[in-house]
């Protein structure tokens, strides 16, 4: 297979697949499921989104969801994440970062938790 079917776009810095999640049983009988963030920097800031992805028998990742975290989402925020961190946790996966503010160099942590059902996000800031 040629590279293009595996490239992603040219924004994308940094990619991480954290955790696993009960995928509800496909054709095939698979029910494994993994977490993907996804980073990427445009206009001097953070854009965000976590994947819910379901791996079938051969291991194949097909995506089942993904959402964009709308406070740093848009072209406004201006917001830089750093110091990204994710782990595991019983009921989804916790993305931890340092979040700088460009409009006024305010620095702060937010705390992302995405659940097992694809689309439960919830976002917070702490400290700002």
């Amino acid at each position: 297979m040629p590279y293009s079917a595996f490239a992603t776009a040219p924004d994308v810095d940094w990619l991480q697949v954290c955790g696993e999640w009960p995928a509800p049983p496909a054709r095939d009988g698979s029910q494994r499921g993994t977490y993907r963030i996804v980073h990427a920097s445009r206009y001097a800031q953070s854009f965000l989104f976590v994947q819910w992805l379901r791996h079938d028998d051969t291991d194949s990742a097909q995506e089942v969801k993904t959402l964009g975290v709308p406070a740093l989402n848009n072209d406004h925020a201006a917001i830089s994440l750093s110091q990204m961190r994710c782990q595991a946790t019983p009921r989804g996966i916790r993305l931890t970062a340092r979040a700088a503010s460009g409009h006024d160099g305010s620095v702060f942590r937010i705390t992302i938790d995405a659940g097992h059902k694809p689309g439960d996000l919830r976002y917070r800031s702490t400290g700002r």
